[in-house]
């Protein structure tokens, strides 16, 4: 405990309950704490924010109930930073589902506000704070219609008038640039004050309290309130003292759902103070109607019930909607910590960016993020000038004309006769991809891909090193550890080793075809009816137009919004859980499954669980034997855990596809399809940003393994299989929508940074995937062939033009 936190603080009605309130904070604090608050209460909200960890909200919201309960009575005063942690549904059917033992109906149970609220607004830090700012008793008088209640309490000292502060979300999609608009006009907030002389305000300005708000970025203001010391307003609270906000009365022209909420508040930490919403669920208002009529003097009239807290009688069924917190902003800094809330960090060219020092550098925890930022930029020197002269830089010049080959499994010969004099490999590249192009426009034959299948049979390999995915040379783009911890599965884990490569596509090919014209011919071989000459007039015909590649070329390169793919290390928890193929993964991971089974686009994956149930394959895969003893949390031996630290750190690392800036027109429908689609963490956000080409969503997951054999036939020859490194996304847990759990893609490294992939899809679509089938069932094709590049490349990619996304 603390000298704010005591179970003394929260009027038990016996000496048992006040016992049991003092243990359950001792096992909080105990469990949680570790010394620095923000960041407990940083984890929480991550937890609450994040609709995936839907099973942990209610522990997490027992836990800040009793830390609100054991909170102690404290009066706020000036500016606060404000964090919102969770909103909760209000509970209409409460009494009835009390009578069957449960505290919340199971229509509130569902948690839509906060599911809403987490798809919109929960991490764009819109809402700021509030200020508390002295009044006078003649203002509060007029703004309470005389209520001798209020009079009766008020104090120079403690009652306050208030306001909340609001800003614009970064790099809003539609709704979210809707936000603060919306609220302008329906809650009428005004411009930031910024000096004492500002009119139209609730309290008075003081020159500290302006200074003050300096650490806090935003520039609206707005929401009235009147705040003083009180009883807690909500009957679980037994009568608490807490610091009361007042949003309902009339006078303060409050907007709904204000003319329903109280907010109450206790201090839990050394700058830190702890709020629960609080809403009435009946005899309340909607708002206001304003008109003019002749006659009549009255101009405002009340939708509902207005607010009449005289009378004694009234029960407004007051429930807790949600929990936040205000914080001094004298402790802005470890507020805005990467493991606090850095979604509300000041940027650049707001208040707050200049005056807390984010504008140089730094030693805080935060600083990693920008010293990364500049560890990339002085790997990446090169100036536009020096990428579109290239020639003329010797380090360029090798490192865009040299590249990375081993000995190809069919004898290709020497691949380096493709690049001409002059070119670099990426302009070679782009020459190639238009011959293909032109060549493949009525006859879509993979005999038109040779140039890139020899290129792709002479690359190297990436590999994995110590976890992390590692090429030729330097071996790395951007390598970073972020300071941020995320969760996986009730856990929190570390991001480490993660990097990303900038994605081009060349050319698109519809493998379909190719195993359609394989049947075909596998029946004429079989057929006594002339098959050599049948199949010699198939071998010669047209296969018709290139369909995909010409769609791509004109229409999808300018609407499709990939931009590459990020690499980051594995644990092996995380690695044996998204291998498991086991009978019961609804019993391992019944959370996981159930987004599965909440997301249609995973239904393949989802039916993959249950073929696992019900063991339609006889056969086990290569990892079951490290799975027998139980998943990494409920039974696992020590033994087998190491096997997959082994193979975690020596083969595997986690990976996702990044897109840029043309997804968020289509963000909420992704984070539908794509139960892994996200935002990248702060750290990552503003490394993408450092680049030449920023990315702003992260998804369709997959594994990526290094040193394996390729599953095309035209990589092999004669018994030599070309090594490869894959891009697994069909095993059950990972999930992703359709056609995602089709792909099986391959890359090599063809010079140092550049790597040429392979776009494989299954073309047996009916054949469920398991890891002991052979391949070669699943009639493995290739579709196409994409690009990886690090940042040199990328930017050498946008001098020349290539595969760039505007017409």
């Amino acid at each position: 405990m603390n000298e704010y936190l005591n179970s003394l603080n929260f009027p038990c009605p016996s000496g048992e309950e006040e016992k049991r309130l003092a243990e359950q904070l001792e096992s909080v604090l105990a469990e949680d704490y570790q010394g620095n608050m923000f960041r407990m209460l940083g984890k929480y909200q991550r937890i609450l924010s994040d609709n995936r960890q839907l099973n942990l909200w209610e522990g997490i919201f027992e836990k800040l109930s009793i830390l609100f309960m054991c909170g102690r009575n404290a009066v706020l005063d000036g500016p606060m930073i404000g964090v919102s942690l969770a909103i909760r549904d209000s509970d209409y059917f409460r009494s009835t589902a009390r009578l069957f033992g449960r505290d919340r109906s199971a229509i509130a149970a569902l948690e839509m506000m906060a599911t809403c609220w987490n798809e919109t607004f929960a991490n764009t830090g819109i809402w700021m704070g509030k200020t508390f700012e002295p009044v006078s008793r003649e203002v509060a008088a007029s703004r309470t219609e005389n209520d001798p209640e209020t009079l009766k309490q008020y104090s120079p000292s403690t009652t306050r008038g208030g306001r909340n502060f609001f800003r614009h979300p970064p790099d809003a999609n539609l709704l979210q640039s809707l936000g603060l608009p919306v609220l302008t006009n329906l809650w009428r907030l005004i411009s930031r004050p910024l000096d004492c002389a500002a009119a139209g305000f609730l309290g008075e300005l003081l020159p500290e309290n302006l200074e003050k708000e300096k650490n806090i970025p935003y520039t609206m203001t707005g929401g009235l309130f009147l705040a003083q010391p009180g009883i807690s307003v909500v009957p679980e609270m037994k009568g608490k003292g807490v610091y009361q906000l007042n949003y309902r009365w009339p006078a303060l022209e409050p907007v709904y759902p204000m003319t329903r909420l109280v907010d109450e508040l206790v201090q839990i930490a050394d700058g830190v103070y702890l709020g629960q919403l609080v809403m009435a669920t009946c005899h309340y208002s909607l708002g206001a109607f304003r008109a003019t009529v002749p006659g009549l003097t009255q101009s405002r009239w009340e939708i509902g019930e207005p607010y009449s807290p005289g009378q004694a009688t009234v029960d407004y069924g007051y429930q807790n909607n949600g929990f936040f917190l205000m914080i001094d902003p004298l402790f802005a800094r470890a507020a805005y910590d990467d493991e606090a809330f850095p979604d509300l960090r000041p940027r650049s060219g707001e208040s707050g960016y200049r005056e807390l020092g984010y504008d140089q550098p730094s030693t805080g925890s935060s600083t990693v993020v920008l010293s990364g930022i500049r560890r990339v930029r002085a790997e990446s020197p090169e100036s536009p000038e020096e990428i579109l002269n290239w020639q003329g830089n010797d380090a360029l010049r090798r490192k865009f004309t040299t590249f990375c080959l081993e000995p190809s499994p069919r004898e290709d010969g020497d691949v380096r006769e493709l690049l001409r004099d002059g070119e670099s490999i990426l302009q070679m590249l782009a020459r190639i991809q238009k011959e293909i192009a032109a060549q493949s426009r009525l006859d879509d034959s993979l005999r038109h891909f040779e140039s890139l299948n020899r290129l792709f049979r002479s690359g190297i390999a990436p590999g994995v090193s110590k976890g992390m995915f590692q090429g030729q040379g330097k071996g790395f783009n951007v390598r970073f550890d972020a300071p941020e911890r995320r969760l996986w599965y009730g856990q929190e884990e570390p991001c480490r080793g993660f990097d990303y490569y900038h994605g081009a596509t060349l050319n698109l090919h519809l493998g379909f075809g190719d195993t359609l014209r394989q049947g075909i011919e596998e029946k004429l071989e079989s057929s006594s009816i002339f098959p050599s000459g049948l199949a010699c007039l198939l071998a010669n015909d047209l296969r018709g137009p290139n369909v995909l590649d010409a769609v791509w070329a004109s229409i999808g390169r300018f609407i499709f919004p990939w931009a590459g793919k990020s690499f980051e290390r594995i644990s092996g928890r995380k690695l044996s859980m998204l291998l498991d193929e086991s009978s019961d993964l609804a019993d391992r991971y019944p959370e996981r499954v159930a987004e599965l089974r909440n997301h249609p686009a995973s239904w393949p994956h989802y039916d993959l669980v249950k073929k696992n149930r019900d063991r339609f394959w006889t056969e086990e895969g290569p990892y079951a034997r490290y799975l027998r003893s139980g998943s990494w949390d409920s039974g696992m031996t020590e033994e087998d855990k190491a096997i997959w630290n082994r193979e975690a750190e020596d083969s595997w690392v986690f990976g996702n596809n990044i897109q840029d800036s043309r997804i968020l027109a289509a963000d909420e429908g992704m984070r539908m399809l794509d139960m892994n689609y996200s935002p990248p963490i702060p750290s990552i956000q503003q490394l993408a940003d450092a680049g030449p080409s920023p990315f702003v969503r992260q998804g369709y997951i997959f594994l990526g393994v290094a040193d394996r054999e390729s599953i095309l036939p035209t990589n092999n020859h004669r018994g030599i299989k070309k090594r490869v490194f894959q891009f697994h996304y069909r095993y059950p847990m990972i999930g992703g929508p359709t056609p995602i759990g089709f792909c099986l893609d391959e890359l090599v490294e063809i010079a140092e940074g550049l790597f040429l992939g392979q776009l494989i899809y299954a073309t047996v679509l009916q054949k469920p995937f398991h890891s002991s089938v052979d391949p070669a069932e699943y009639k493995y094709q290739l579709f196409g062939y994409f690009l990886l590049l690090d940042n040199a490349w990328e930017r050498h990619r946008q001098a020349i033009g290539f595969d760039i996304n505007r017409p």
